[in-house]
């Protein structure tokens, strides 16, 4: 399988990048509209569900990018990357979403020093399988 221009024009259709580009286009004022609109501060209900819904989620990222790396899967990629960017989004909304103060701190220090780390640490696996899956034209 080659990995060049003319292979991945095959794979999906010419109206894909403009049909992304579109809704990136609807997302800047939408992002906007809702900068102006929401209010700073918000009662939220299923707070609880929703972030052990997620962190939930979290676990089963790890889990499948273990059981896939334990198995030297070119798809531990797509799990790593996965990984790494719900990782950053934890420690966003954890910053974003804690109290001024000692929690607002805490939050900022697991992010430097637990979440971060992990976030690079996975980016860096999934580049480093991509680059070698693509040179040896190789997916298990």
């Amino acid at each position: 399988m080659s990995y060049s221009k003319k292979h991945l024009e095959s794979i999906f259709p010419n109206w894909i990048p403009y049909f992304y580009g579109m809704i990136c286009a609807v997302l800047i004022p939408w992002t906007i509209f809702l900068a102006y609109l929401l209010p700073p501060k918000y009662i939220s209900h299923n707070w609880d569900i929703a972030w052990t819904g997620f962190d939930v989620f979290m676990i089963f990222l790890f889990a499948s990018t273990a059981v896939l790396a334990i198995r030297k899967s070119a798809y531990t990629a797509i799990s790593s990357a996965m990984l790494a960017t719900v990782i950053i989004t934890d420690a966003w909304f954890d910053i974003m979403t804690s109290k001024p103060g000692i929690a607002e701190r805490r939050s900022i220090l697991e992010a430097i020093i637990i979440e971060l780390p992990l976030a690079i640490l996975s980016f860096w696996l999934s580049n480093k399988i991509f680059q070698s899956t693509v040179k040896n034209n190789t997916v298990k």
